[in-house]
């Protein structure tokens, strides 16, 4: 039996007419077939969706000759819209987009160029989904948040951690101020943030504030951590490229390597020490339990201004870490302690040991701080708040507001309005630097090492007093050469100073 099938009157007739179709129409027939293939694949496309998902699929059509990628109605809604859809090879997940239209010309034209887009974020290794402003700070922090340590250097600590969190909180407010909160971050032109700094020069500050304007640095921060949150995310994490980046104009102002906060001077440290020990706590006026606060915050100013204690170094110091120098005899060690410290209390992570005379202030502080109800064992904070269950440390704001309070009744705000200084807690530390400097000849590299700084930034911020101290030697011979017109002293203790 033949395997060879014969040709039917219905195939034969249907042949005939092909060819008689053919020749009428001069196409050859290599083109048919060609034309025959573009149109099975056609059906392919429009084809009937699978069995489950015929309510949703309706009038699906290619956009381009990408197989991937096409439009199609919502047949399980009202209005029966198109989308768009592309499938993403990376993610292996499609990219569904709405084109809020009818219209299918109008659909086919809006989904080409999302194609053009999507094909591009591909092609150059981007997400094809991106995230807003908002998520991108959350993101952004919760990573940040990971890094969390006790130890300065080593991670962020607790306190910096506000800051970035601030820092991105006035982000966002200026995000939403050009109505840009909702939109994806690779849709938000890079030029359209530069303004950010003046803005945030500008922005009211809130209560909490002492009325001042936001400082250079503190903007310039700002726009840096700004900066590290694109960079850690939005780039790494491929939601836009480098070039993307918002550009942001940091503020200028002139380099100052000077002092950078205002201190007293001797007789107005003076002023302030009379004025705490013989009338603020001394005051008839108050019952015995503030009295004894007001003696620990006069001590504890005592010991600022004697350590250079940074405020944070000072209000975790415990009493383990301050004790006698094995090294001094008897009659030193009734004036003398060393503080330690401890690498978890410390700005730079690094602990250190210092020498101090504060021996009478500190026995006068644990006399006090157990008649307050604290225990002051080895670990116990040393200016432990009584007022706390969990015996922590009093806060920066408790302190400043006596200090404050001081400065006002002592009559030295007027003095020090005059002289436009403001003098707060961290004061004191650059009055110790300075004084050790100016009146106790320490050797810098010592004095850089007790004080948890580097010599070239203590150098940097110091460097007039050391021009002070050695004036008579730049003036040297000056007389002199000034009666040959010549005036050497140009340039060197003048250096730019009006």
């Amino acid at each position: 039996m033949s395997d060879i099938s014969q040709p039917t009157p219905s195939t034969t007739s249907n042949a005939e007419a092909l060819a008689a179709l053919l020749d009428a129409s001069g196409v050859d027939a290599g083109t048919l077939a060609a034309a025959l293939q573009s149109i099975a694949r056609a059906k392919e496309v429009t084809a009937p969706p699978p069995e489950g998902k015929g309510k949703v699929y309706l009038n699906k059509e290619l956009i381009y000759e990408d197989e991937t990628s096409y439009i199609y109605q919502r047949n399980d809604t009202k209005k029966k819209y198109y989308y768009f859809r592309m499938w993403d090879k990376k993610s292996r997940k499609p990219f569904i987009k709405s084109l809020n239209t009818h219209d299918r010309a109008r659909a086919i034209t809006s989904a080409r160029l999302i194609y053009q887009e999507i094909k591009g974020k591909i092609e150059r290794g981007e997400r094809v989904r991106n995230i807003t402003t908002k998520k991108l700070v959350e993101i952004y922090l919760d990573g940040e948040a990971l890094k969390i340590t006790d130890i300065p250097r080593q991670g962020i600590t607790p306190s910096r951690m506000r800051v970035k969190k601030y820092y991105l909180r006035l982000w966002l407010e200026y995000i939403d101020s050009l109505g840009l909160i909702d939109t994806p971050i690779d849709k938000i032109k890079p030029y359209a943030t530069r303004k950010f700094g003046f803005w945030l020069q500008k922005k009211p500050k809130d209560f909490r504030d002492n009325g001042e304007p936001r400082s250079v640095d503190l903007i310039n921060n700002c726009i840096s951590e700004i900066n590290k949150c694109y960079k850690d995310v939005a780039v790494r994490e491929r939601y836009i490229s480098r070039d993307d980046v918002p550009e942001i104009d940091r503020l200028r102002q002139q380099p100052d390597q000077g002092h950078k906060r205002d201190i007293l001077s001797l007789e107005q440290y003076e002023t302030l020490w009379k004025y705490l020990e013989y009338k603020y706590c001394k005051d008839k006026s108050i019952n015995d339990v503030e009295r004894a606060k007001r003696i620990v915050f006069t001590k504890m100013i005592g010991v600022m201004y004697n350590t250079g204690l940074r405020c944070k170094e000072i209000l975790g110091l415990q009493w383990n870490e301050v004790y006698a120098n094995p090294l001094d005899d008897a009659e030193k060690r009734k004036k003398n302690l060393l503080v330690k410290v401890r690498r978890t209390n410390s700005k730079t992570g690094k602990s250190r040991v210092l020498a101090a005379p504060i021996k009478r202030r500190i026995d006068v502080i644990r006399e006090k701080q157990k008649f307050l109800g604290c225990e002051c064992q080895p670990t116990d904070y040393i200016f432990c708040n009584p007022s706390s269950k969990t015996g922590k440390p009093y806060t920066r704001e408790n302190i400043s507001r006596r200090l404050r309070y001081a400065l006002e009744h002592s009559g030295l705000q007027k003095e020090l309005d005059a002289e436009n200084k403001v003098v707060n807690m961290y004061s004191s530390r650059h009055t110790w630097i300075t004084w050790r400097l100016r009146y106790g000849d320490v050797p810098i590299h010592l004095l850089a090492e007790a004080a948890g700084n580097s010599v070239s930034q203590i150098m940097k911020s110091y460097a007039k007093i050391s021009v002070e101290k050695q004036a008579d030697v730049l003036t040297r011979a000056q007389g002199f050469a000034k009666m040959m017109e010549v005036d050497l002293g140009v340039g060197l203790y003048n250096s730019g100073d009006d």
